[in-house]
């Protein structure tokens, strides 16, 4: 089973989140968004005369669009847009087939803004497409479901100047999942097209532009008694294969991957299992021993619930490996460090929780009030962050 990813259509929902509790608005202003559309490939074809659409959010609404055509030099403008702190405008401009999305742009604090966009030529050639680095997080387990939840964060790279649109048969991304993975959710961010799985393997087919962009699932694997066993495979070139997990929890065992130390963030430490340059096809066993025994008896939340809190960890491992473990995302500001360090912390507030209800220091009630201000708390945070990174 696959839970079809949001793709780019993860702004519209997160818009919708941020502004759904603020107030009607008027629908003319002094507001004005300008900018430039240029071709990032070498020899590209001209930006003139292409449609550039405005797409104007309130509240949970989209409120309207509006198009202009680019100048001879790519250029475009929109005026007489409200600012008001409720309005969110994103600008799309397509080309060559592929839509290019602006991220979320406010115009209360600054009437005018430029939003420059690149578009680029498209490419079939996967000779640049190359996964930087593939960490499995062991998020957590449920014995009474029989299953260990895992946060799968890729760091995919497009080293060329080309959009890539896939092989023939239109595949842009082939992701080996572990022997037995289920209910596999795509997390927001990353656009996966019309994902499916076919022989273990998750096949996206959203087009790649250059540069680096981070891809996050979260699944669950079977496992009985107290011991786990996770076969990872590689289907594209990979630099590095990694499994981690909270030190102090649970252990980790493999012949293929060696055993590289941990690593402290935010007063967390996570044991690293890693292998360089996996080699395309090959298959590497992790073992997971110490996990809570099978067949216990406990009232935990399924469903949709167990849903949202493994795919809010994903976004917080996903913070980890990047910043801390893999080292190969740059923070720009300090809002931005502040923010990372403050959702580690939500993390290892919800590690705790969990371990104090398996130690019958929390009972069921006030554990789930607890953890609800938890996840409440994190939510606001990530779509904080968000308008930060995205306002720019």
């Amino acid at each position: 089973m696959v839970r079809r990813g949001l793709g780019r259509s993860f702004l519209f929902v997160w818009l919708a989140f941020m502004l759904s509790a603020l107030p009607a608005h008027a629908q003319e202003g002094n507001g004005a968004i300008s900018g430039r559309v240029q071709n990032g490939t070498a020899g590209g074809g001209p930006v003139s005369s292409l449609t550039v659409t405005l797409r104007h959010f309130a509240g949970m609404q989209l409120a309207e669009e509006r198009q202009t055509q680019t100048g001879p030099d790519g250029s475009f403008r929109f005026d007489g847009l409200p600012t008001s702190p409720q309005d969110a405008y994103l600008v799309v401009v397509r080309y060559a087939g592929v839509d290019y999305v602006s991220g979320m742009v406010q115009l209360h604090q600054q009437p005018e803004q430029t939003v420059d966009l690149t578009v680029y030529e498209t490419t079939t050639d996967p000779s640049a497409m190359r996964i930087a680095s593939r960490s499995l997080v062991i998020a957590g387990a449920s014995p009474e479901l029989r299953a260990v939840d895992i946060m799968d964060i890729l760091i995919v790279e497009n080293s060329g100047d080309r959009t890539y649109l896939g092989d023939r048969s239109g595949v842009v991304l082939r992701i080996p999942l572990p022997r037995g993975a289920q209910e596999i959710s795509p997390q927001p961010g990353f656009d996966y097209g019309q994902p499916r799985l076919e022989d273990g393997v998750l096949l996206t087919t959203g087009p790649l532009p250059p540069g680096s962009q981070t891809v996050v699932l979260s699944y669950t694997v079977p496992y009985e008694g107290t011991r786990a066993t996770l076969s990872i495979g590689t289907a594209m070139p990979t630099s590095t294969l990694r499994v981690l997990v909270r030190d102090g929890t649970y252990r980790l065992s493999s012949r293929s991957l060696i055993d590289t130390g941990t690593v402290e963030v935010s007063g967390v430490t996570y044991r690293v299992l890693a292998v360089d340059a996996p080699v395309v096809g090959d298959m590497h066993v992790v073992q997971v021993s110490g996990l809570p025994r099978t067949g216990l008896l406990f009232d935990l939340p399924t469903g949709p619930i167990i849903a949202l809190v493994v795919g809010l960890a994903g976004l917080v491992a996903a913070a980890v490996l990047t910043v801390i473990v893999l080292r190969r995302r740059r923070v720009g500001t300090e809002t931005s460090r502040a923010a990372i360090d403050e959702r580690l912390q939500l993390a290892a507030e919800l590690n705790r929780l969990d371990e104090a209800r398996a130690a019958g220091e929390l009972d069921e009630t006030a554990y789930q009030e607890q953890r609800s201000a938890v996840l409440a708390r994190l939510r606001q945070l990530v779509a904080r962050e968000q308008g930060v990174e995205r306002s720019g």
